[in-house]
């Protein structure tokens, strides 16, 4: 087997769940090319990854424009094609590249997102060995770049407060991060830094000239610049999302996953040096995409799954293990 090709359109904590794949495939096999198909939102995070020969992006999900990028494809001639996703659009966009051979995703809670991705490959590569970590390779010249606009003078913690709306029980009430951001700041006198999208800033810009130890830095990054600010960080704190399986696959931080709908054992952080914290509720996990249950009267913006995990919690977290020592 000479060349193969992995299809996963996103979102983008599933590519970079999906990273340990080609990196034990490729650490098997140093001589086997691996292509990517992705979306256009991860797809940075893994352009430079030298463990890949080639990334494509998706510019739509029309059959139309599948049906052509199928063509381009079926050129490269694939010995085997990865096929991550589930959906009928994506089966026949693989089956229409015509790879010698086609494995197919299928999703098993049973397992973690890391441990099914490479299940999925297991039948053709049955040597091939999961790593207890993640890597992005985030290029060192777009570290050095963020770096001279990171303050690095004292611990830097990354309260990411913002979440994918598409499903509840992921937001953590923006009250206690401000109640955490203010413990931190008392007893470790430590940067906090406020990331997000361009979208985001307008919910955010509330913590500019908070506290002068916080930095609002949303909408001022590429998702690659921003996660060249994540290796940079000492503590990153955030709902389960994107960002934060960004920053668990990147250089450094503890990362500290609050987690409500959700199961941890499918979506937790993967790695030996996080954390993950759930509320003790009888309906957790129920991984809804709309809670069910009465909000308390103060509950204005998140589940009662999310609200009762308090900042003290966290704080119990960083101070218990020496994260910001």
């Amino acid at each position: 087997m000479k060349k193969i090709l992995i299809i996963r359109e996103g979102a983008i904590g599933d590519v970079v769940h999906s990273t340990n794949l080609y990196r034990c495939i490729k650490e098997k096999y140093p001589e086997i090319q691996i292509d990517y198909v992705t979306g256009k939102a991860p797809a940075p995070l893994i352009q430079n990854d030298s463990r890949l020969n080639r990334v494509f992006v998706l510019e739509g999900k029309k059959y139309s424009y599948l049906i052509k990028l199928a063509a381009k494809l079926r050129q490269e001639k694939y010995d085997l094609i990865i096929n991550l996703q589930t959906s009928i659009r994506f089966k026949v966009f693989a089956a229409l590249i015509f790879g010698k051979k086609i494995v197919t995703y299928k999703k098993d809670f049973s397992f973690h997102a890391v441990e099914n991705f490479l299940n999925t490959a297991k039948p053709v590569f049955k040597d091939i060995e999961n790593h207890n970590d993640l890597i992005l390779e985030i290029p060192q010249e777009v570290v050095e770049k963020v770096s001279k606009d990171i303050p690095t003078d004292k611990k830097l913690v990354v309260l990411n407060t913002e979440v994918s709306k598409t499903r509840q029980g992921r937001k953590w009430p923006e009250k206690y991060f401000k109640e955490l951001a203010l413990k931190l700041i008392e007893e470790y006198d430590c940067n906090i830094l406020i990331p997000g999208s361009k979208e985001d800033f307008e919910v955010v810009k509330e913590f500019e000239n908070w506290h002068e130890n916080v930095k609002v830095i949303a909408g001022k990054y590429s998702i690659l610049e921003s996660a060249a600010v994540f290796s940079l960080c000492n503590v990153f704190v955030s709902g389960d999302t994107g960002p934060l399986h960004i920053a668990s696959a990147v250089k450094n931080p503890y990362c500290i996953g609050l987690y409500g709908a959700a199961p941890i054992g499918r979506t937790g952080l993967w790695g030996i040096n996080h954390f993950a914290l759930s509320a003790d509720l009888d309906c957790i996990p129920c991984n809804r995409r709309k809670c069910t249950q009465k909000h308390e009267s103060n509950q204005t913006e998140t589940d009662p799954c999310m609200y009762l995990i308090e900042p003290k919690h966290v704080f119990s977290v960083i101070k218990d293990n020496d994260l910001l020592v």
